[in-house]
């Protein structure tokens, strides 16, 4: 019986294979996704194909339309040599199409599988309308910087010249996912003050800039001070600074004591200079070597040198007013991030090209930043108050050329899921880095040695949301990524690129998964249980998907089933380690867990017990009793008459978008992972009202940086997913009685530096649909604030309508909103309260029909009733609060957690009859 997805089969031997038959008949597993883009493709063994039959295998497999062709731009072995990929770039019409490249993978010389991304070319042009000067006059002028490498001869220490500009087809996301061919300029623009650099792609028909795919990416003191969303490059940039010219000013290679900033007193590989007079933080035994400067605060890139005479770098030295003890840090770092990779990969530098390894420390005057270039790193000071130490921690470094292996592999595209994923990956590196030589720190976090606000580290992989981000896919904390997530456009400072510095967060928790193992349930409510496989082992599965399997358009869901596959590739199809590769992505949300027992074929239990509440004009609530499946239950289809409706892992759905005055009927079933469905639940008709409020928009512009995490209100205790700056929890309710006070505590959560923020609450005491009117700002916290929790008491009028009205929660950074306004930085959101009338002295009376005792009470009250049944209760304290709520069980009430004093309970029998009766709470 084949295993669900690791069952992997191989194809014939790659030299002397023919085409003889259909090439289809040798596939083992396809996965297609929703846009027809065939990700992977593994083959069966036995196959007899020729080597030259590539084209044939391309064009037969994927589909090639004519003009479309596969060349072959990379071929290269593993650390082993078992393992040999080759990479192919497409091309239409000559013209290359960006993102749009296939890998084939060989083992023991016997071709296993091929995946990559390819895009539809129909109606696509090649014919450009505009030139490629009037492009770059637009790309720059979309810079607006002040000053640009190819003329700032002071900072250009590459030799960087003007960008003469690419003709490439650029795929667009269309809002249904789906992709869209446009010819345009590719520009790598690099500007020197202010310090950027991206790839700028510009339309070749309009001459409208299309996309800014960052190489550096940096943030200053007022930006989202997750620092190490800096730094992406997606090609290498060969340095001009030759081998020969360095050597030049270096006489003789040295071993000194160096007292890090951070990391103790390590071990590092200098040179003396070529006067002999000093020892300078040059190493030599590393590819082409690994080199640290001295920029002094200054922005220009200049090659200047620590020194010291003795070769004993001491904190007497170097812990000074500038804090050069930091460039040591940088300079160990650098060294072992480049022995991790050359010891346990096999690769020589960033590009494996023996690339010479620059750091330039002491970047500016406080910039709490550093950068990865695209050939040399950059180290800002930080504030060393509220922000950040000097950024030269020894995961940063590693992080920092985590980005140039990425480059020069994956190539992801710094925007939306890619490029989330490219900062996971140095994220991971810098874990790696840090277990591997400093054992002693924290692995599982990054930047602990230089962050100064809670939770005092940048990012957490075995915590993810302690730092903002999501530990599932598209669960708490995700960002809109995609046009159809409502992310049309990436931009930097409107939507972090659709979210990469949050997002990445999931990539971060699989491989903790992966590495220590876990048991729990994720946020879209899927339990796992993942068996770790340790550091090495899940770090070598890492390596082989990024180096070999994953490209510059990359998603989560390709990163799922390429790791898998190269799980599969280095130990084996249902291997533990393949098991729990799988596993552990799972367990954040992406596809199915490992089924031991094959295919299967039995369904979940029906869901019961289907209700509706909180039904308005546009609006219902629908519950139900959860679903069983004996191996993975994967959430529930929402029906309206007959037609699905939408899908969710919650045992809950809130309807929108229903007409005032109509019936609909819902239902619901359960489904699997193997797409076996339950039957039917009982149908629920819903008649919406007739009349009903419609409120005004309130909503943020940008959550990435901060955001409503919790809200708790008498009973509504309600944890928000902060992936949009509104949401409507108006069916969330909880009952409070006129003239009652109540208190509101607002969590908010920051992804980066704690902003101050102002925050109120509006309450629509008549029910009119506006909060505008006298008394409806029922709180407010105008003086910003940075607290960990905020709370605010409002009092119920008298004049308050009874029955449910709507409350409106804002917290805002930089502005005290209105209760219409749009907030540049924050969160809004939505709740009910559902207001009774005092309870009144009067109302309380001694039915014969139903009674209560003991009383005084302690534990239990018990109900003494002419009919039958149990009945449904409210509890009000002295001040007319309703405190408890529900059902007896056997006629009787537990009153445990009341406090001692005086209460009225107000019973309701099967038959309607009220009574009201005074108790005491001993």
């Amino acid at each position: 019986m084949k295993k669900e997805l690791l069952r992997i089969g191989i194809l014939c031997s790659v030299v002397g294979f023919t085409l003889s038959a259909n090439a289809q008949e040798y596939v083992d597993k396809k996965i297609t996704e929703k846009n027809g883009n065939i990700s992977l493709v593994t083959f069966k063994s036995g196959a007899n194909l020729r080597s030259t039959a590539k084209v044939d295998l391309f064009r037969e497999i994927l589909k090639l339309p004519a003009g479309a062709e596969f060349k072959l731009t990379k071929s290269g072995k593993n650390a082993a040599g078992n393992f040999l990929d080759e990479k192919y770039q497409l091309y239409y019409n000559n013209v290359k199409v960006e993102f749009g490249t296939y890998n084939l993978h060989y083992k023991n010389g016997e071709l296993t599988s091929m995946n990559g991304e390819i895009f539809p070319t129909n109606n696509v042009s090649t014919s450009p309308k505009v030139s490629s000067q009037v492009a770059l006059s637009n790309a720059i002028q979309s810079v607006g910087a002040q000053k640009y490498m190819w003329d700032d001869a002071e900072s250009n220490v590459d030799s960087y010249k003007k960008p003469a500009g690419e003709l490439v087809l650029l795929p667009i996301q269309q809002a249904d996912e789906s992709y869209k061919l446009v010819l345009a300029y590719k520009f790598d623009v690099f500007a020197s003050q202010p310090m950027s650099r991206a790839y700028i792609y510009v339309d070749a028909i309009n001459g409208q800039v299309l996309l800014s795919d960052a190489i550096i990416k940096h943030a200053n003191g007022q930006d989202h001070n997750n620092i190490l969303k800096d730094e992406l490059d997606t090609e290498k940039i060969t340095s001009e600074v030759k081998d020969s010219e360095l050597k030049n000013t270096i006489s003789k290679l040295a071993t000194g004591n160096a007292a890090t900033r951070y990391s103790g007193t390590q071990s590092i590989e200098t040179s003396l200079n070529t006067a002999e007079t000093n020892y300078i933080l040059y190493d030599t035994t590393r590819g082409n070597g690994v080199r640290t400067y001295n920029l002094k605060k200054s922005t220009t890139i200049s090659n200047t040198d620590f020194t010291d005479a003795d070769n004993d770098w001491t904190a007497t030295e170097f812990d000074n007013s500038t804090w050069d003890n930091a460039a040591l840090d940088a300079h160990f770092g650098v060294s072992k991030t480049y022995d991790y990779f050359k010891n346990f990969h096999n690769r020589d530098s960033y590009d494996d090209n023996g690339s010479i390894l620059r750091s330039y420390v002491h970047y500016g005057n406080n910039v709490n930043n550093a950068y990865w270039s695209g050939s040399y790193m950059l180290y800002g000071d930080g504030d060393r108050t509220s922000n950040f130490n000097v950024l030269t921690a020894f995961d940063v470094t590693a992080h920092e050329l985590g980005h140039g292996v990425c480059a020069s592999t994956a190539a992801l595209a710094y925007q939306r899921e890619s490029g989330a994923m490219n900062e996971g990956l140095s994220d991971i590196w810098g874990s790696v880095v840090e277990e591997t030589y400093l054992p002693n720190k924290q692995a599982f976090t990054i930047g602990e040695d230089i962050t100064l606000y809670a939770p005092y580290y940048l990012r957490s992989l075995s915590d993810p949301k302690s730092a903002g981000q999501p530990d599932t896919y598209r669960g708490i904390n995700w960002q809109p990524a995609t046009a159809a997530e409502g992310c049309t456009t990436p931009d930097r400072d409107l939507n972090d690129y659709c979210g990469v510095h949050t997002n990445s967060g999931v990539l971060n928790h699989w491989y903790y998964v992966l590495v220590q193992g876990k048991t729990g349930a994720n946020d879209i409510g899927k339990s796992y249980n993942v068996t770790g496989i340790g550091f090495e082992k899940a770090a070598k599965i890492v390596y082989r998907l990024e180096t070999a399997y994953l490209s510059s358009n990359s998603n989560y869901t390709n990163a799922r089933n390429f790791g898998i596959q190269a799980a599969v590739d280095l130990y084996g199809a249902d291997s533990a380690e393949a098991i729990a590769t799988q596993d552990a992505f799972y367990a954040v949300g992406l596809g199915s867990k490992y089924n031991p027992n094959g295919p299967d074929t039995t369904a979940p239990t029906t869901p019961l017990n289907l209700a509706a509440t909180s039904t308005t004009n546009v609006s219902t609530y629908l519950t139900w009793t959860g679903s069983t499946d004996d191996f993975a239950l994967d959430g529930y289809n929402v029906y309206k008459d007959n037609v699905l409706l939408g899908t969710t892992y919650k045992t809950s759905y809130y309807v929108t978008g229903l007409s005032a005055s109509t019936t609909y009927d819902f239902k619901v079933e359960a489904k699997d992972e193997a797409g076996n469905k339950s039957g039917f639940s009982n149908t629920v008709p819903v008649t919406t009202l007739a009349t009903g409020n419609t409120y005004c928009t309130s909503q943020a512009s940008n959550t990435s940086f901060m955001k409503i995490q919790n809200v708790k209100l008498n009973t509504i205790d309600n944890a928000s997913t902060g992936s949009t700056g509104y949401e409507d929890f108006s069916y969330l309710s909880t009952e409070v009685t006129k003239g009652g006070t109540y208190t509101i505590t607002i969590t908010p959560q920051w992804s980066g530096t704690v902003y101050p923020l102002r925050y109120r609450l509006y309450i629509d005491y008549n029910n009119n649909g506006v909060f505008t009117d006298t008394g409806e700002t029922a709180w407010s916290q105008t003086t910003a604030t940075s607290a960990a929790t905020v709370s605010g008491t409002f009092t119920i009028p008298a004049t308050a309508t009874t029955g449910r009205v709507r409350i409106r929660v804002q917290a805002a950074y930089s502005q005290t909103p209105t209760s219409c306004a749009t907030i540049n930085y924050g969160q809004v959101e939505d709740y009910s309260l559902d207001i009774q009338d005092l309870l009144a002295v009067s109302d309380v009376d001694n039915k014969n029909s139903i009674s209560i005792y003991p009383n005084p009470v302690k534990d239990v009250l018990n109900i003494k009733s002419n009919e039958s049944g149990d009945s449904t209760y409210r509890i009000f304290n002295t001040a007319g609060q309703s405190v408890a709520n529900g059902k007896s069980v056997d006629n009787k009430i537990d009153v445990n957690k009341l406090s001692t004093g005086n209460y009225v309970i107000e019973l309701v029998n099967k038959k309607g009859e009220k009574s009201s009766q005074k108790f005491i709470k001993k």
